[in-house]
């Protein structure tokens, strides 16, 4: 792949030197197709003009990118590191940081129109009514705070003010699938705007896993490797073909989403808008793990998924003042049925509830820009359990709470006719982690724990000449522990032995420093662009977690008679170190030459050189459990001993490489075709195909590759096909948890 990317860098190179010597070229001059504004940094601004890295993904790639949600888009179009299940289940992770699902504090930031997003997964964010999508690498928490450790995603809906206009499109595909979309929005009145979008989807089949690995053949292996940390045995290859070819049950789905959105002027001066959004899946499907596929206990299971959220905004500008005041509230539900039959009930419930409130000013004078404003932020998680229908047990979390209250500012200072730019900015940080009363958990001892936390940034940016620039960012970041890593408590039986996972309450919060440095160029009036970036980062204080094991004759007994074999916590576990190199090229060949039409080749990388995590020695005073046979299993901690850190281990999920190249034409009237591929490298993560042989594994390499195309048959009608992984990969996200193989969609569309 290393090669492969040489030989691009270099064509698209000499292509560009080629292109300045064409007569008549002035690559001082404003490039002719249009810049990239992005508002990822909380106010609107060209994207190459920033010293952080920011990636957009224009509402034309997504059309040209099968995806059915969000984590699917930005797999195949950001070069980030994901976690995915079938059934709506998803993470992503940035710059090497793993990718977490289901957790109120995770490292990477899901923003909706600039707001905090709510959205623990992210598979329940579809993308029908989006305008772009805003990737900003690095730490953001001098912007945003905790959780932007590796980075932010701004996901932006659309907001038409113009003459009234919309869409209706119907699709049918693979797996008896079928999509159903109405959108559309504009001016409804005078001074009053809209928008409102409908979408079903339906897939009443179960889908068939791929057939084979022909690009794995070429690009990776068959096997996965198993590696032993403790080096009590060998490393060694394990077959991973499992799932060849099959129909992977419980993998129908039907989901319907929607947003809203109405919008107006003021007196001409100030601008207000109500939007709101829902996703809703009833009674979903949800695959077990394969290994486990053929045993008493697969795994499949049900479950019900919901979010709803709105914001009201006014924003306004005043002279060199452009104000804004943003209130908004997500509400995301999971219910857990017991039993994936038609005798079932719901047994476990979990709600997070998201509320804050944004204040912000943007100043500009002679060209220079300060951002200052106060973030009020409220995340209430909260669950239950029930043993039946209509009896309620004790829940594996307690109800929590996280409170911040943030004051920031930055600064983007323009010098020497706007070839340098410089971005230096801070925030103050007042988070509460709040525990609070939990039905039938005596354990929990409602309470509050409040601490401070301030992050600064900085970034520069110089334009060398000649279209090449130079720039460079530092930030530092936080991560807030969670209520479960500090007080949780869960247990796994089998063979009446128990598996016990519980949260450590003098956790602190994980910080990061990540500084980065890179160079760009972009010429041919824009129709070529290249970046490549190096960055680094040191964790400290890092959230991680450390087992410890009793051996056969000494674990402790727990009141019910059940033994304890192995204990898990939440540890602040050291240090962490990830480096890498992000690169990015585009030649758009039309737009060089002056065309029309447009043929994009582009790629887009992250490839980790690095991505550990030191781990600590855990010990535990076994002695002080002998001879008790009815103690409570939080009492272990008194029992486990945190140790120096000695094991150095590659962070889980972070593959060595993520790929996204693509080659598109479009002649910008009737037709449209595309090419995209993904290459993901090795990853590792914890072999749970066998609890008998314990060991972590690495998974292979794979890619899979997409075509997309499209034609107008009318001024107002068009269709479009959609090819998924035409090779028919056998690969997934998640080992033992396989994805799709080939699958095709058509689609009919018409704009009013």
């Amino acid at each position: 792949m290393s090669i492969h990317f040489r030989t691009l860098v270099l064509a698209t190179l000499g292509a560009s030197a080629l292109g300045a010597q064409q007569p008549g070229r002035d690559s001082a001059r404003t490039p002719r197709l249009p810049k990239v504004i992005t508002t990822a940094s909380r106010y609107a601004t060209p994207a190459e003009s920033l010293p952080r890295r920011v990636e957009v993904i224009s509402r034309a790639q997504i059309d040209a990118t099968p995806a059915l949600d969000l984590v699917d888009l930005l797999k195949k179009r950001a070069a980030i590191d994901v976690v995915q299940y079938p059934g709506l289940l998803g993470g992503i992770g940035i710059r090497g940081f793993r990718p977490q699902v289901g957790s109120l504090q995770q490292r990477s930031l899901i923003l909706l129109d600039g707001r905090p997003s709510g959205i623990t997964n992210v598979s329940l964010l579809d993308l029908q009514d989006v305008e772009r999508i805003e990737v900003l690498k690095g730490p953001a928490s001098a912007l945003y705070g905790s959780t932007a450790m590796g980075g932010v995603v701004n996901v932006v809906t659309r907001r038409r003010t113009g003459a009234f206009n919309g869409l209706l499109s119907a699709s049918a595909g693979s797996f008896g699938a079928s999509e159903f979309r109405v959108q559309g929005g504009g001016r409804v009145f005078r001074g009053v705007d809209a928008d409102v979008s409908v979408r079903r989807y339906d897939q009443r089949e179960n889908f068939d896993i791929g057939g084979g690995n022909s690009l794995r053949g070429i690009f990776g292996r068959d096997s996965a490797l198993k590696i032993y940390p403790a080096r009590n045995k060998p490393n060694r290859y394990v077959a991973d073909t499992l799932g060849d070819g099959i129909t992977r049950v419980f993998t129908t789905m039907a989901t319907t989403s929607g947003n809203a959105r109405v919008g107006g002027t003021i007196g001409g001066r100030v601008r207000v808008d109500v939007r709101g959004d829902l996703f809703d899946a009833r009674d979903l499907p949800s695959p077990g793990d394969l290994f486990s596929a053929a045993t008493a206990f697969p795994g499949n299971s049900r479950k019900n998924l919901s979010r709803a959220g709105g914001a009201v905004e006014l924003g306004g500008t005043f002279g060199s003042n452009a104000l804004l005041a943003r209130a908004f509230a997500t509400n995301e539900n999971s219910d857990y049925l017991n039993r994936p039959d038609s005798v079932r009930f719901v047994n476990f419930v979990t709600q997070v509830l998201t509320t804050g409130l944004q204040l912000q000013d943007v100043l500009q004078v002679r060209g220079q820009q300060l951002v200052v404003g106060v973030d009020a932020t409220n995340q209430r998680a909260t669950s239950r359990r029930y043993a039946s229908a209509t009896t309620e047990t004790g829940t594996f979390s307690p109800n929590s709470e996280i409170r911040s209250l943030a004051a920031f500012g930055e600064a983007r200072l323009t010098a020497l006719q706007g070839r340098l730019v410089t971005t230096i900015g801070a925030r103050a940080d007042r988070v509460t982690l709040a525990l609070r009363s939990t039905p039938l958990r005596t354990d929990v001892i409602p309470g509050d724990d409040a601490f401070n936390v301030f992050n600064p940034s900085a970034g520069v940016l110089y334009a060398i000449g000649g279209g090449v620039r130079a720039h460079g960012s530092i930030g530092r970041a936080f991560l807030a522990p969670d209520a479960f890593g500090r007080a949780g408590i869960t247990q796994t039986v089998a063979a009446n032995v128990a598996s016990i996972t519980f949260g450590n309450p003098g956790l602190k919060a994980e910080h990061a420093i990540t500084a980065d440095l890179g160079l760009g160029i972009t010429r041919m009036d824009g129709a070529f662009d290249l970046d490549v970036t190096y960055f680094h980062t040191d964790v400290t204080d890092r959230i991680t977690s450390a087992r410890a094991s009793f051996a056969a004759g000494s674990r402790p007994v727990l009141a019910n008679g059940n033994l304890v074999s192995r204990v898990s916590t939440s540890v602040n576990a050291g240090n962490a170190q990830i480096r890498g190199l992000e690169g990015a090229v585009r030649y758009d060949i039309g737009a060089a030459l002056g065309r029309s039409w447009s043929l994009n080749a582009f790629a887009n990388a992250t490839r980790i050189f690095s991505a550990t995590e030191t781990m600590p020695t855990v010990t535990v005073n076994a002695a002080q459990f002998n001879g008790q046979t009815n103690f409570s299993p939080t009492s272990i901690f008194q029992g486990v001993r945190i140790g120096a850190p000695l094991t150095e281990l590659r962070i889980k999920n972070v593959a060595s490489a993520n790929w996204n190249v693509g080659l598109e034409y479009d002649d910008r009237s009737r037709f449209r075709i595309g090419a995209l591929g993904r290459y993901v490298g090795t990853r590792t993560d914890n072999d749970f195909s066998d609890f008998s042989d314990v060991s972590d594994i690495e998974y292979p390499p794979f890619a899979v590759l997409d075509l997309t195309g499209g034609v107008r048959v009318t001024r107002r009608i068009r269709a479009d096909v959609q090819v998924n992984n035409v090779t028919d990969e056998n690969y997934y996200e998640k080992r033992g948890y396989n994805l799709p193989g080939r699958a095709f969609t058509v689609r009919v569309s018409t704009a009013f």
